[in-house]
């Protein structure tokens, strides 16, 4: 029975990684906002955690890592990813396996070397099924049907909407869940994420995109990530948040005017930056103690 919760919670820790929660309540209100909007986006959430879960351990990776769903959360998006991309056939759930046991591969490459690849993986190998399936006419796209949403509150909406859409959903109560799952872990991640959606929102406004697009979160949801990412205490973060919300924001323009597949992209790149920039910051602070010091 011990057994068994242990492989429940890190199952449902691999969803709630999504965003940056290490946590199994968190993972258990992904998954159920996620069947809220679609039960079978919600099995494929499932199933995808458990493949790279289960992946994990059988390639006997840290132990460690996988209790902390560290392999769950890019195969999650993956399975998500295509089921929300096409309507399922054998070739997608086949390609919902693949893609779930090679994003934990790339995952582990990313845990040994030292690299943030955050939700790369997902991106790489989701872009690639996508492109080819589309390419070779292999499945049928899907035409997403979103639930009778509640009246919109501006920005509260475009914040909710923001939240859903990390995860390929679009309702505000989806994304009132997430907000929720997060809070529940991290009040002052959450409450980051939901300035950076509205920051984000504004600069799309500024740039005169699609008021459609900015209301469903399209151009907020790789700025949400951002704010969970780069969350903290100290005002320092607050300024980290600005600017990688800043740069995500113009690279998801700049990919959707061109008509790219943004996925996650805007929030990895605008995350490597910010990892670079504490590095030069962290030296630089250093070098400050070891002189004060003499």
């Amino acid at each position: 029975m011990k057994k068994i919760k242990s492989i429940v919670e890190t199952v449902l820790k691999g969803i709630g990684q999504i965003m940056l929660q290490e946590s199994a309540w968190t993972g258990l209100l992904f998954l159920i906002a996620i069947s809220y909007d679609s039960v079978l986006m919600g099995v494929a959430a499932l199933l995808s955690s458990i493949i790279g879960t289960a992946t994990a351990k059988i390639c006997n990776f840290s132990d460690e890592n996988i209790k902390a769903g560290l392999y769950g959360f890019n195969a999650t998006l993956v399975g998500v990813g295509l089921v929300f991309f096409f309507e399922t056939s054998p070739l997608i759930w086949f390609l919902l396996v693949l893609g779930s046991i090679l994003s934990t591969l790339l995952m582990e490459f990313s845990i040994r070397k030292k690299i943030p690849f955050f939700t790369f993986p997902f991106i790489v190998i989701t872009v690639i099924a996508v492109l080819s399936i589309q390419h070779f006419g292999l499945a049928t796209g899907r035409v997403s049907v979103v639930k009778g949403e509640m009246p919109e509150l501006e920005d509260f909406a475009v914040a909710a909407h923001a939240y859903s859409e990390v995860i390929f959903q679009g309702t505000i109560a989806a994304g009132l869940l997430f907000f929720i799952g997060v809070f529940l872990n991290n009040p002052t991640a959450a409450l980051y994420g939901f300035l950076a959606a509205v920051i984000a929102a504004a600069i799309a406004h500024f740039d005169q995109d699609s008021v459609k697009l900015i209301e469903d979160g399209m151009f907020s949801f790789n700025a949400v990530l951002c704010g969970i990412a780069c969350s903290g205490t100290k005002p320092r973060d607050g300024l980290y948040v600005l600017l990688s919300v800043v740069i995500a924001t113009y690279f998801d323009i700049f990919m959707m005017h061109n008509g790219w597949i943004t996925l996650t992209f805007p929030f990895v790149l605008s995350m490597w930056v910010i990892v670079f920039l504490k590095k030069i910051v962290g030296r630089f602070e250093n070098k400050t103690a070891i002189v004060e010091e003499n």
